[in-house]
């Protein structure tokens, strides 16, 4: 009798190539879920940075709108204080409070008619007189000039 060997219908050859198929499709997929989620980090992280930036330009805005809040109620103070050391000068300025100072702390008083000295004098003989002196300076003065450079060539 001779026996047989019966052979069986599968092949394990062909599951171990379908294992390794399967991993590398698992695999495949893992890395891309790995990407995807990387990718998802990396635009969140991003967001979140131009979130910060953004809110800090606002702290920036909100803070100099205070500096400059603060400048202006100083402008309106010193202005007003500006306006009352006005009003001051032109009081002590006024001719009544000169007055006034002058007779009380003083003790000035308006002049009698003794004292008050009355002088006559000639418009046109005052204004010739002016303008005399300016001439003859003017011309004095190119003479000494034109003499000095004459004196210049005897010299010589």
């Amino acid at each position: 009798m001779l026996v047989v060997k019966k052979e069986y219908d599968y092949y394990p050859e062909k599951s171990r190539t379908e294992k390794s198929r399967n991993k590398k499709v698992v695999k495949r997929k893992k890395r891309t879920k790995a990407l995807y989620r990387l990718a998802l980090m990396g635009i969140a992280m991003i967001g979140l940075i131009l979130s910060l930036f953004i809110l800090y330009r606002y702290a920036n805005i909100t803070k100099i709108r205070l500096e400059i809040t603060e400048l202006e109620k100083q402008k309106i103070e010193l202005e007003k204080e500006k306006e009352i050391l006005v009003a001051e000068l032109e009081a002590i300025k006024s001719s009544s409070k000169i007055e006034e100072d002058a007779v009380v702390k003083l003790g000035m008083d308006y002049p009698t008619e003794e004292q008050i000295v009355y002088l006559d004098v000639d418009e046109l003989a005052l204004s010739d007189n002016l303008n005399e002196p300016d001439e003859f300076t003017i011309a004095q003065q190119f003479k000494n000039v034109f003499n000095l450079v004459l004196s210049l060539f005897r010299r010589v």
